[in-house]
């Protein structure tokens, strides 16, 4: 990202879709892999269920290992809210669909964005 009088200014904006189902934790990325040189990421959870946040740490040998704990203690984003972090390429921010009482939804539908 360039500097635009002390402010950052980013250079490359990617957006898209992920579908995070209630079952199992998916990256929110645009791609397969995050966008290089990364430094925020925005995100929208777009449908009725709210969204379960988890940050995974880049390991020694490079590579990302998914969450496998529930939901319980990760951060819960309320259905239809925005949320951006200064997120480097180094952590991938997995989501995870988290029922209301009497909800009965498979997932929800998350537009993310990454900027560099």
């Amino acid at each position: 990202m360039a500097g635009f009088f002390g402010n950052p200014v980013a250079r490359y904006v990617t957006q898209g879709n992920v579908y995070c189902p209630v079952g199992s934790w998916a990256a929110l990325r645009v791609g397969a892999v995050n966008q290089v040189n990364r430094q925020w990421i925005k995100f929208q959870a777009r449908s009725n269920p709210s969204l379960a946040i988890r940050y995974v740490n880049r390991t020694a040998d490079g590579t990302f290992t998914a969450p496998t704990a529930s939901a319980h203690d990760a951060v819960i984003i309320p259905s239809r809210s925005i949320m951006g972090e200064p997120i480097s390429e180094d952590v991938v921010v997995y989501g995870r669909a988290v029922n209301k009482a009497g909800t009965t939804a498979g997932g929800v539908r998350v537009t993310v964005t990454e900027y560099s």
